[in-house]
């Protein structure tokens, strides 16, 4: 399962990241030869905001992201296994209240507002939508983690 939501992450990812970069640079090359191509600007901020909230979740995913370690090495190995299934269970609750929940919420309310974007007049709950499906992913990774962490505990 785990290989893939990874697949699928990543190319999401690479897709994401195409878009922006070709955004950018036809947005900075219709400047240079001094015509418009307005819709570029807000498809590259969009873009970003997609590739920033998932390429976050593939992040927490594969285990790369920040995490303070101080608490963790002076604990016996079963009260390890005990906190990182704590953090999961945390990390779990966070996100299905706040990008889940909260997300959704956010995107409704901007659906039932009829807020479209200024230049290329995509309804905006779509660009919003990025943060209950990226808030899936990290739950999804948040499920395998603990599932994971179980397996180790009894190995």
């Amino acid at each position: 399962m785990r290989e893939i939501l990874d697949k699928i992450s990543t190319g999401l990812l690479i897709i994401l990241m195409t878009v922006m970069v070709l955004s950018a640079l036809l947005q900075v090359t219709a400047r240079v030869f001094g015509f418009s191509a307005p819709f570029t600007e807000e498809l590259t901020i969009y873009s970003m905001m997609w590739v920033t909230l998932f390429g976050s979740a593939y992040t927490f995913g594969i285990r790369k992201h920040i995490s303070i370690d101080i608490l963790e090495p002076q604990l016996s190995e079963r009260n390890q296994h005990r906190l990182r299934i704590a953090i999961e269970g945390v990390i779990l609750v966070f996100t299905f209240l706040i990008l889940i929940f909260g997300g959704v919420r956010f995107s409704w309310i901007t659906a039932k507002l009829g807020q479209v974007s200024a230049v290329m007049n995509v309804p905006k709950w779509y660009v919003y939508l990025a943060l209950p499906l990226s808030g899936l992913i990290v739950i999804l990774y948040s499920i395998l983690n603990i599932k994971d962490e179980l397996n180790n505990k009894e190995a």
